[in-house]
This record gives structure tokens, C-alpha cells and sequence, in this order.
């Protein structure tokens, strides 16, 4: 048999240092790939964690072998870690390939059947195996769910209609935000134009008001007669003409549709319509 034939993993194991190393990392690379795709944290922490190995070849080809799910290499690989590793030695192994599984925080499915096919393999009972999973993770090793139950596709279905229904009211609320936002920004520029509208009709009012008490009786009757449109010496009548003329003119429900500000000038014209009215038919 020339060399040309053996697979990349066989040649690993004719170049290791330590065979049963290169076949742990290997089932421990086996793992990390049943999380999801093995990046550089997922590299750093597989290096990290075997430093102390003495297989004395490169991580890469390992870490290829086990992204290609090839199950040949990995049987190649469990049959010769358990020719070395059996029973109480398999303790240290297996702790590591558990930390592996749930450094995510989560056990993925396939990791659960890896898990307790590598204490098979080794020799490690599910009542011995419990104990150190959960001296590892600090929670029970739960039995995987069975995708041959319709209750395990029940669930699962059941968690994924929950997920959209949280995602939609995320968003609903969201948009509930955004509209409660606008009514109030709407809302503050509105109190905003009605607070103006206020102190505009209270600096005319103090102002009509001061020219009330300092102007005289005569130039006051003046300025009445010429808020009403009339000459001087109108009778009673003429100014009860003028008056019902000017107050449909200029009365603010006239105005209701235009908007506050107009409807604010047209009160403000309004009163002095009314007060000039109200003067002039208490001296006439």
C-alpha cells in the first residue's frame, strides 16, 4: 500500500507524536463543529484548551477534517482514543469535550448524542456522567428531545409562532413609539401656538386697557366711533347698525375651520369691536 492512499486523517496519525492526542483533538474539533462554523474564537479556544496535547502537527488540517463531517476519520479517531483512554482516565477528555459543547451557553441536539456517545465509548456509564456534566456546567445533562415524537415538532412549532409573535409586537410597540412621539411633538407645538395666541390677546388688552385710562373722554368716543366705521355725532341706531354689521364680519366662529392663529386675530378684532360698542352706547 503506497502513502498516495491513505486519507488526510490517516496521515495525521502516521506523522502524530501521540495518536491518541490527534484523535482527541479530533473528536473535540467534532464537537466545535456540531455548535455551527468554527471561527478564530472557536480555533483560540480549542488551542487553548489542548496546549498540553503532544500530537506535534498543525490544528488546521484537524479543524477541516471535522468542518467535513467525515465520519470515517471520526470512527478511525474513536476507536483509537478508546484503545488508550477507558473508564477513570477518560474523565479529563470528556470534561473538555463538555466545556466545547456549551461554551455558548446552549447544548445543541447533535452534542447531546456526541456527548453520550464519547461516555459510551469510553466507558463512562450515564450515571458517572451526569455528575461530571453537571460539575462542568452547573446544570443537568437532560435527556434530548426525540424528533420521531409529534410532540417534539408540536413544540417546536409552538416556539417559533411564540418568536414571531414577540418579533411582531416588538415592532407594533415600536410603532406605537414613533405615532406617540409625533402626537406629542404635534401636541407641544400646538399648546406652543395657543400659548402665544394667549400672551398676544394679553398684551392688546393691556394695552387697550392703558389707553382706556390715560386718554380723555372725548378721544376715546373717537376712536370708538372709528372702530365702528363712523363719523362723529352717530346716533344710537347707526352704531347698532354698525355694530351687528361688524360683529358677522369679524366674529371668530367665522373663522373655526382656518386654523388657531386666525381664529385668535379675529377674536382679537371681535373684542375691540364689542368694548368700542359697548363705550359708545353708555355715553351716547
Amino acid at each position: 500500500m503506497t502513502i498516495a492512499r491513505f486519507s488526510p486523517f490517516e496521515l495525521l496519525l502516521l506523522k502524530s507524536r501521540h495518536q491518541a492526542d490527534t484523535a482527541a483533538l479530533l473528536l473535540l474539533a467534532w464537537v466545535l463543529a456540531n455548535r455551527g462554523p468554527i471561527g478564530e474564537p472557536e480555533r483560540s479556544r480549542l488551542a487553548e484548551l489542548t496546549g498540553g496535547f503532544r500530537h506535534g502537527h498543525a490544528l488546521a488540517p484537524i479543524l477541516e477534517i471535522a468542518a467535513t463531517q467525515d465520519l470515517g476519520a471520526i470512527q478511525l479517531a474513536a476507536e483509537v482514543l478508546q484503545k488508550e483512554v477507558h473508564g477513570e482516565q477518560a474523565a479529563p477528555f470528556l470534561r473538555l469535550a463538555i466545556a466545547l459543547a456549551v461554551e455558548d451557553g446552549r447544548l445543541s441536539m447533535a452534542n447531546q448524542h456526541v456527548l453520550r456517545f464519547l461516555a459510551d465509548l469510553l466507558g463512562v456509564a450515564p450515571g458517572e456522567f451526569a455528575p461530571l456534566y453537571a460539575a462542568v456546567t452547573g446544570k443537568a445533562f437532560a435527556a434530548p428531545d426525540d424528533p420521531s415524537r409529534s410532540g417534539y415538532w408540536q413544540a417546536k412549532e409552538h416556539r417559533r409562532r411564540q418568536r414571531e409573535r414577540e418579533q411582531a409586537s416588538q415592532q407594533q410597540d415600536s410603532r406605537d413609539d414613533s405615532r406617540h412621539r409625533s402626537e406629542h411633538e404635534r401636541h407641544s407645538g400646538e399648546q406652543g401656538q395657543s400659548r402665544q395666541g394667549r400672551y398676544r390677546q394679553e398684551q392688546h388688552r393691556q394695552r387697550d386697557q392703558g389707553a382706556r385710562q390715560g386718554a380723555a373722554p372725548g378721544d376715546r368716543t373717537r376712536r370708538a366711533l372709528a372702530v365702528l366705521g363712523l363719523e362723529p355725532g352717530a346716533s344710537r341706531g347707526e352704531i347698532r347698525r354698525a355694530y351687528r354689521r361688524l360683529a358677522q364680519t369679524h366674529h371668530p366662529d367665522r373663522f373655526f375651520n382656518d386654523g388657531e392663529a386666525v381664529m385668535a386675530s379675529a377674536s382679537q378684532r371681535f373684542q375691540r369691536i364689542r368694548r368700542a360698542y359697548d363705550y359708545l352706547m353708555q355715553v351716547s
